[in-house]
């Protein structure tokens, strides 16, 4: 009767939760934490903190696993803990592996070893796992280790044990979590830390239920009869976080009593078949979707589990396939539609957001994944390696782990999209009639290394991907593919001559970013910008390198970057490394012929070697960012009047001279819209600024005379500048950022430029001469909350900062004259860092009397022989003292001691000289 019903649903007759739920499973995960608070988990958090806090019982190895079924919220708690700051001194290393149903010996050894960082061997090339085995062994010498081991499917993961507890016990403590489904995977180890995920209780699953429909509005300013329907729904929700989630997405959607209803007596309901089987709640979800977003979420479906998508590479995807239309009525391209459907999709939760510091992009729930492959209709198939006797003869989108057997696809008419990780036989297996109306091509091999010739009459073909090869030429047919929109090549050698002809595509990249065009100019090899010339449908970000091998202003014309509105970035550089003097390349004449068009919105111009600006700077009136590297004196003339310029960046200027005197009107605003201002090793001079001496006396504090200047200045930041001239300190009262750092051309000017700099929250000082601080200065700075004085050498007195009135964050570090603190306490502060200040004997007697003080760090101070008389403040909960004086560490370690009694009541201190 099940599969019955799921015929009538259209849900292909295949699902049975009773198989669903030992699946397996292969998805992406990293210790980064989606959830800000976990509802309903917190004795498991307790337990979790507790068992990796206290000392290991048997043996140096100790295993926690977390056992429960799919959605609820195993990995989210093992994130949870992981990251947690409880933790974080109780262990040398983290490492968070994700191990899923393909168990992987060596890769997972090899993300051990890399998680200690720098190693003894070659973990990149090397082949050997007992070479990794050993090496893991010797960063493990002496180490606290605490190491996740999410998405366990087999009890192969106990081969990892070996090592781990062949490693020299002394002073080694690893602790190890692990989640799984299935418990049978546990067989053989200490079950005592085991725990067992049920479904959240009420009251707080309740809290989650509201939490992900209403968000930071009050449920109770909602009719008490959505209150009544929404306790059925959670009724039917099994406790599982995901089905809330997604369950909770689809009710906000709409607030009304006729939506809710309908969602709680959907059929779908009656497909559950036991007491954790919530599909049915996934599909729900799913069928309340509209058609667009539906085909868009299924086509996912056609990658394994273990894939991560990127925002662009999918979009492009669902555009080749039709999913995506442009409307009359509005003015979005289609690439704009696919960003809302992309953003719709995450915010109704069929989808996580991934970030690891390195990508980002989405992951689907194995939960998710499986409900697409359910309502595909067997228009999605992955084949693996040796496994399929047949394809669905209405497959549409095909994966292939390995090469194909072309008698598979022998009776498939519909194919639109083919993903091969194997390009054996590719020119055959292409070659076949399946394929003739193919839309979406992408080759994962780095075997491959030619071009299949079969490629060039795919005439359907809109997206072909070969970025993972190692092919180097490409054939001069491939320019008769007009329809193609996304063509992305490893670094080729050659480019064919009527490259120029691909005249619809969007996206070109060579090379590893996807969104980037990287063009080397390089004539002999056919890289001339005139490649360029058609191709004005481009919207990636634009790269051209090698600058000084275009000889003129009309051969950089020939790229017509003017013709090309969507680029919106837009980066020109030369290699300054080999220009020389007598070289006839004229860098503002090229430039001047590169003119992008109106719509631009960020320009990077590196290894500039001219004097002038070219004149079409001025008709950028959406330029938001520049980006300048210049090598030799440089003249900017109308550059602060430029209307939506948002972020200014030089570097590596020997003389950069901004005139703030060109425009002709003279109460115009000069840099209207700057917020950020950054100067790299930089020389810059502000000409035409008259000083406030100069200026009209009825002047606002934003202007001089009539003009006003840098009237949303938010972040000043200068690293390594020898001279900044003529900047209009006194005008800046937007200011809420400035960093200085190794600047000796602001020496002569500390502190007292920063006078009245009334908004003023963060302050940093790195490298600066400054031996001690102007009160009357520091009076005026009534917004700063955060201080950071580092490598400040001539630093002797902090007598001056009794005058913040509102610091809060006090962070003082590698100041070896420091040793006197302010006459008068801060009385707002609530960090205090002192690190690495040799000359630094006592703290400050008026310590105990700062009752917002919540953290008080001192490390490496060696002459601090002792705390305050007057003793510490109660306000105060974590306290830190590393490698100062060891006889003050020994009697705060001495129970009965003044210091010990001093800091036994504080919950978090540490002590310690190693």
């Amino acid at each position: 009767m099940l599969e019955d019903l799921f015929d009538q649903l259209k849900l292909n007759g295949v699902y049975d939760a009773r198989e669903y739920h030992f699946t397996q499973n292969e998805c992406v995960t990293t210790s980064s934490a989606n959830e800000r608070k976990i509802y309903g988990r917190n004795d498991e958090i307790q337990r979790l903190i507790e068992f990796l806090k206290k000392p290991n019982v048997n043996g140096n190895v100790c295993v926690a696993p977390i056992v429960g079924f799919g959605g609820m919220g195993k990995t989210t708690l093992a994130q949870f803990v992981f990251n947690h700051e409880e933790i974080e001194d109780h262990f040398n290393n983290k490492a968070w592996i994700c191990v899923s149903d393909r168990f992987d010996r060596f890769r997972i050894t090899k993300q051990m070893v890399d998680s200690f960082g720098s190693s003894t061997i070659p973990c990149g090339s090397t082949t050997s796992l007992d070479l990794l085995e050993r090496e893991l062994k010797r960063h493990l010498r002496g180490m606290k280790f605490l190491l996740v081991l999410d998405d366990i499917w087999s009890d192969e993961w106990q081969q990892l044990l070996t090592p781990l507890q062949s490693a020299q016990a002394q002073s080694i403590k690893i602790k190890i979590i692990v989640t799984c489904r299935d418990p049978t995977v546990l067989r053989s180890i200490d079950q005592r830390n085991k725990m067992n995920l049920e479904g959240i209780d009420d009251e707080e699953y309740w809290s989650l239920f509201l939490n992900c429909i209403f968000g930071e509005n009050n449920p109770e300013n909602y009719s008490h009869e959505l209150h009544d329907i929404g306790k059925l729904i959670v009724e039917k929700l099994m406790g599982s976080p995901l089905a809330a989630k997604t369950v909770g997405k689809l009710l906000e959607c709409s607030l009304t009593k006729k939506h809710w209803k309908d969602v709680l007596e959907n059929d779908l309901w009656t497909l559950k078949t036991n007491a954790h089987d919530i599909m049915p709640a996934l599909a729900l979800s799913y069928y309340h979707l509209p058609q667009h977003l539906q085909q868009c979420f299924v086509f996912c479906s056609v990658f394994p589990k273990d894939h991560l998508y990127h925002k662009d590479e999918l979009i492009c995807m669902w555009i080749a396939n039709g999913y995506i239309h442009e409307s009359g009525s509005t003015s979005k391209t289609m690439n704009d539609i696919g960003e809302d459907y992309y953003y719709e999709l995450v915010a109704m939760c069929f989808f996580d957001e991934y970030e690891d510091g390195c990508s980002s992009g989405i992951t689907m729930h194995d939960l998710m994944l499986e409900l697409a492959k359910l309502v595909s209709h067997k228009e999605t198939y992955i084949c693996e390696s040796g496994k399929d006797k047949e394809i669905y003869k209405n497959v549409r989108h095909l994966y292939t782990e390995s090469s194909i057997d072309q008698g598979l696809v022998c009776e498939t008419n519909y194919l639109r999209t083919f993903v091969s990780k194997s390009a054996k036989d590719m020119s055959a297996i292409l070659n076949h009639g399946a394929f003739n109306r193919i839309r979406v091509l992408v080759i994962f091999d780095a075997n491959m290394q030619e071009f299949p010739n079969v490629i060039p009459r795919l005439k359907h073909l809109q997206y072909l991907d070969l970025r993972e090869t190692q092919i180097k030429s490409i054939p001069d047919s491939l320019c008769e593919l007009y329809l193609l929109r996304v063509l992305a090549l490893p670094c080729p050698q050659i480019l064919p001559s009527r490259f120029h002809s691909l005249i619809n595509l969007e996206i070109l990249c060579m090379g590893a970013q996807f969104d980037m065009l990287e063009f080397y100019v390089n004539k002999e090899m056919g890289f001339m910008v005139a490649q360029l010339r058609n191709m004005n449908e481009l919207r990636t970000r634009l790269s051209i390198r090698d600058l000084q091998n275009i000889d003129n202003r009309e051969e950089a014309m020939k790229a017509k970057l003017k013709e090309k509105h969507h680029i919106k970035s837009l980066y020109l550089c030369w290699d300054i490394d080999t220009v020389d003097d007598d070289s006839k390349h004229d860098a503002e004449e090229v430039l001047e012929g590169f003119q992008p068009h109106p719509n631009l919105e960020e320009l990077l111009i590196y290894g500039y070697m001219g004097y002038n600006m070219p004149n079409w700077f001025k008709t950028l009136q959406k330029l938001k960012k520049i980006d300048l590297a210049c090598y030799r004196k440089c003249l900017l003339g109308a550059l602060g009047l430029l209307p939506s310029l948002e972020e200014l960046h030089f570097s590596k200027g020997e003389n950069i001279i901004i005139e703030c005197e060109s425009c002709d009107d003279s109460e115009s605003e000069m840099f209207p819209s700057l917020q950020l201002l950054s100067l790299d090793k930089t020389t810059v001079s502000f000409m035409g600024i008259p000083t406030s001496s100069s200026s009209s006396s009825s002047s606002s504090p934003t202007t001089l005379g009539r003009r006003k200047v840098f009237p949303h200045l938010q972040e000043l930041t200068m690293y390594k500048c020898n001279e900044m001239n003529g900047f209009p300190w006194p005008i800046c009262i937007t200011l809420k950022e400035l960093y200085i750092r190794y600047s000796p051309g602001m020496d002569n000017k500390l502190p007292g430029c920063l006078h009245g700099l009334s908004s003023l929250t963060l302050l940093t000082l790195t490298g600066a001469k400054i031996k001690t601080f102007d009160a009357d200065v520091m009076a005026t700075l009534h917004a700063l909350c955060w201080l950071h004085l580092s490598y400040c050498n001539e630093l002797l007195s902090l007598e001056g900062l009794q005058a913040l009135s509102f610091l809060q964050y006090l962070y003082i570090s590698s100041c070896p004259k420091f040793r006197s603190w302010c006459t008068a306490e801060m009385a707002k502060l609530r960090e205090l860092d002192i690190q690495f200040c040799q000359d630094l004997e006592s703290l400050p007697t008026w310590l105990h009397r700062l009752s917002s003080l919540k953290a008080l760090t001192i490390r490496y101070c060696p002459k601090l022989l002792s705390l305050p008389e007057g003793g510490l403040p109660s306000s105060l909960e974590n306290l830190h003292i590393l490698n100062c004086d060891p006889c003050l560490v020994q009697r705060c370690q001495q129970e009965g001691s003044p210091e010990w009694l001093m800091i036994q009541d504080i919950p978090n201190h540490q002590i310690f000289y190693v």
